[in-house]
C-alpha cells in the first residue's frame, strides 16, 4: 500500500509550527552566546580559570568542550581568507561499500575508494597540468565455512574498514606525491578524530591505532591534513560559552554542561552563521574530550583542532575544518589550509571540488552492484555453481517489480 499523505497534513503543519519557535529559541540563545564571546574576547585569564572549573566540576562523561588554540587573536575574531599560494598539490579520498548480504546469493562485500589529485597553480605556469582521478578498490569474501559463518556478523565493521582504507589511502598518495611540489594538502571528507566504537576512556583499539597511523604517515610525509565536515552538528565552542558564562553565576550547574539539549539545542554551525561572512573562518579551537586525550598519547602532533568557516560565496552556510597539533601550530599552514580550501569551494559555490570528485569517483551505484554481481554469477557457473537468492529476496523482487517510488500519485 502506498503513503497515504493526506494523513499526515495535521503532522507536518505541526512540524511547520514547532520548527519556527525552535528557530527563534536559537536565536535568542544564540545574541547571549555571542554577546559572552564578545565580553571575553581577550580576558584569557577568565577563559582559562572558566576551563579549569570545568575540568573539576563537569561531568568528564558528558563534557565535550573547546578551548582557544592560542592567544595570538581574540575569540570573537573574523578571519579573511588569505590568497591561496601559486603552487600546491591537493589530494582528496572518498568511499563507498557495498555490504555483505546474507540473502544474496554469494556473500561478499566491496570497499571502493575514490580520489583526486588536483595540481594547484595560479597564473599560466604548469597550466596545462590535469587532475588525476583515481580509484582502489577492495573486494573480500569468506574463504572457509567458519569465516562464512562470521562474515554477516562483519557487515557492521565494513564501514570503519572503510574509513581507514580512506585515510591509509590518502597516506599512501602523499607520500608517493612529496616531491611534488612545496605544499602538499592532503583531505579526508569526514572528521579527524576518529572513535567509532567504545569508550574514548578505554585504550585505542587496533582500528583507531591505524586511524592515527594514517595521520602520522601523512605528517611525516610532509602533507598538511584537513578533514573536511559540511554542516556539523557538534557544539564545543558553544559549550565553551556556556562554561564562560556559568563561571559567574552563583550556583551554576556544572554537571549540566555538555548533556544532550543542553543550551537550546543550539551548535557551533548555527553560533557561527550569525557572524562569519563568506570566505571568513573562526580562531583554532583545541578539541576537549577523552578521545583527543588518547590521540595526544598516541602522538601529540595528532591532537585535533578545529576552525569553522563559511565556505559559500554567499549565505550562511558554515562548515568545520579539523587540523592536527602539527598544522595548527604553524599560521602559515593553517592560512594555506584556510586558502586552498576556500578556493576550492570557489569552483563550485559552497563545496570543495577535490573532495566532490572523490565522492564521484568513490560511488558504487545499484548499476555497478548489479554488474559486479553478474560478473560474480559468471564466475561461478564456470566452477558449476548456481547463484540462488533466498526467498525472503526473491519475494521482494517480485512484490517490488515494475512499481517506481509514488507510484500513482
Amino acid at each position: 500500500m502506498s503513503l497515504e499523505f493526506d494523513k499526515l497534513i495535521n503532522d507536518l503543519d505541526r512540524m511547520a509550527s514547532t520548527a519556527v519557535t525552535r528557530r527563534q529559541s536559537r536565536l535568542e540563545i544564540s545574541s547571549r552566546l555571542l554577546e559572552t564571546m564578545d565580553q571575553f574576547a581577550v580576558d584569557w585569564t577568565a577563559v582559562e580559570h572558566a576551563l579549569e572549573q570545568a575540568k573539576d566540576l563537569a561531568d568528564p562523561k558528558q563534557y565535550r568542550s573547546a578551548r582557544p588554540l592560542n592567544h595570538a587573536q581574540p575569540l570573537n575574531s573574523r578571519i579573511d581568507p588569505p590568497a591561496p599560494p601559486a603552487q600546491a598539490t591537493i589530494i582528496a579520498t572518498d568511499g563507498s561499500q557495498i555490504l555483505p548480504d546474507r540473502h544474496a546469493a554469494h556473500l561478499y562485500y566491496l570497499i571502493n575508494i575514490g580520489g583526486i589529485i588536483y595540481p594547484h597553480r595560479r597564473g599560466e605556469h604548469d597550466a596545462e597540468l590535469s587532475p588525476e582521478p583515481f580509484t582502489v578498490a577492495e573486494f573480500r569474501y569468506p574463504h572457509s565455512e567458519e569465516e562464512a559463518a562470521e562474515f554477516v556478523i562483519e557487515g557492521g565493521m565494513v564501514s570503519i574498514l572503510r574509513d581507514l582504507k580512506e585515510i591509509g589511502t590518502l597516506a599512501d598518495k602523499a607520500w608517493e606525491n612529496r616531491h611534488e611540489t612545496p605544499l602538499l594538502l592532503a583531505i579526508l571528507d569526514q572528521r579527524l578524530l576518529y572513535w567509532p566504537i567504545g569508550s574514548p576512556d578505554a585504550e585505542p583499539n587496533d582500528d583507531i591505532k591505524r586511524w592515527l597511523a594514517g595521520m602520522t604517515k601523512l605528517h611525516d610525509s610532509g602533507a598538511l591534513l584537513a578533514g573536511y565536515i559540511d554542516r556539523p552538528m557538534t557544539s564545543a565552542a558553544v559549550t565553551l560559552l556556556h562554561t564562560l558564562a556559568g563561571s559567574r553565576e552563583p550556583g551554576f550547574d556544572w554537571k549540566a554542561l555538555g548533556r544532550p539539549g543542553t543550551g537550546g539545542g543550539l551548535n557551533d554551525a548555527a553560533l557561527f552563521s550569525r557572524i562569519l561572512e563568506p570566505g571568513q573562518r573562526s580562531v583554532v579551537f583545541v578539541g576537549i574530550s577523552p578521545a583527543n586525550e588518547r590521540f595526544v598519547e598516541y602522538d601529540r602532533a595528532n591532537e585535533v583542532c578545529f576552525f569553522y568557516m563559511n565556505p559559500g560565496l554567499s549565505g550562511d552556510h558554515i562548515a568545520r575544518v579539523d587540523i592536527p597539533k602539527w598544522v595548527a601550530e604553524d599560521p602559515s599552514s593553517v592560512a594555506a589550509v584556510h586558502s586552498l580550501i576556500y578556493d576550492q569551494c570557489r569552483i563550485l559555490g559552497d563545496y570543495p571540488y577535490v573532495i566532490a570528485r572523490a565522492d564521484e569517483m568513490a560511488v558504487v551505484g545499484r548499476q555497478d552492484q548489479e554488474e559486479l554481481n553478474f560478473m560474480i554469477d559468471i564466475y561461478m557457473q564456470r566452477y558449476g555453481i548456481d547463484g540462488r537468492l533466498t526467498a525472503k529476496q526473491s519475494s521482494k523482487g517480485l512484490a517490488r517489480g515494475g512499481k517506481t517510488r509514488h507510484e500513482g500519485l
